[in-house]
């Protein structure tokens, strides 16, 4: 009995060590620069599995740090995910993309589209799983649209730019100090932002399983929209109810005309002027200053 518990801890060491060899990791690091300093400059980065954070800084570089980890059966699929997964990067006009490179990954460079689609046949499915963070340090004045799906939240600090497009399929968002016209959308989790200086722009807040809190600074004037299935909004800002939104709409046949009477909450805070749409559908929002 004791030589046969001594072959399974020895087999169970051995099964161990293999697991071990089963991972890599790889810190890919890159200095980018726009052509020149300009206030419509705008970084695009997106993700897939895995995080995104991003910092405004008083520097004029673009500082990116990207942690791989690739996870495999066995060493030959892992020396395949090494190959096969990495970032690219390509510039056009005042903006520079940095994507997640993969066999799955395409980017239109005359459209400047990013796409992912990993519908495969159950056969062709990958011998491996991959994950990489994205940390980056940007020029405080520089636009952003940054998205990822996947495994990771998106965290944007310090930067008031003239953008802020972030998506999250599955992860939160958290805009810190940041300004510009706002795109913000987590499906599945919560937004939380607070603005250095109030949107100039239109701007939309869309959140599906989450809630959305917004902190403006005082002086906001705006007209909101709010629309949530099983939520409430919430504001400390004075407002002024705004009536529905009618439109006609012809109907071919004997109907004549027909009216659609918007099911958007609206109010106006201030005195109006930019519109700023709140949308979701299981959670509540938070408009305060």
């Amino acid at each position: 009995m004791k030589t046969s518990k001594v072959i399974l801890l020895t087999m169970a060491l051995c099964f161990c060590v293999v697991l071990q060899a089963q991972e890599f990791r790889e810190t890919i690091k890159k200095e980018l620069q726009f052509a020149s300093s300009n206030s419509k400059n705008v970084l695009h980065v997106q993700n897939v599995n895995g995080s995104i954070a991003v910092e405004g800084y008083n520097g004029s570089a673009i500082l990116v740090e990207v942690k791989k980890v690739i996870k495999a059966k066995n060493e030959a699929y892992l020396e395949t995910g090494k190959q096969e997964i990495g970032i690219s990067i390509e510039e056009k006009g005042n903006e520079i993309f940095v994507f997640l490179d993969s066999p799955w990954t395409y980017f239109d460079f005359d459209k400047g589209r990013f796409s992912h689609n990993e519908n495969y046949n159950y056969s062709d499915r990958p011998k491996y799983r991959y994950h990489l963070d994205f940390t980056v340090k940007v020029p405080k004045n520089t636009g952003l649209n940054v998205g990822t799906m996947n495994s990771g939240d998106i965290f944007v600090k310090d930067v008031q730019g003239s953008l802020m497009k972030v998506n999250n399929l599955n992860g939160a968002i958290t805009l810190e100090n940041v300004s510009g016209k706002t795109d913000a959308n987590a499906l599945n989790k919560d937004i939380n932002i607070t603005y250095h200086s109030n949107p100039r722009e239109d701007s939309s807040y869309h959140s599906l399983n989450g809630d959305i809190n917004v902190i403006f600074k005082d002086g906001l004037n705006a007209d909101v929209s709010f629309k949530s299935l099983n939520g409430d909004l919430y504001t400390n800002f004075d407002t002024t109810t705004l009536q529905a939104k009618v439109t006609q709409k012809e109907v071919k046949g004997n109907k004549g005309v027909k009216y659609k009477v918007d099911s958007n909450e609206s109010f106006r805070i201030g005195s109006g002027g930019i519109k700023l749409d709140f949308q979701l559908l299981n959670g509540d929002a938070l408009v305060k200053k």
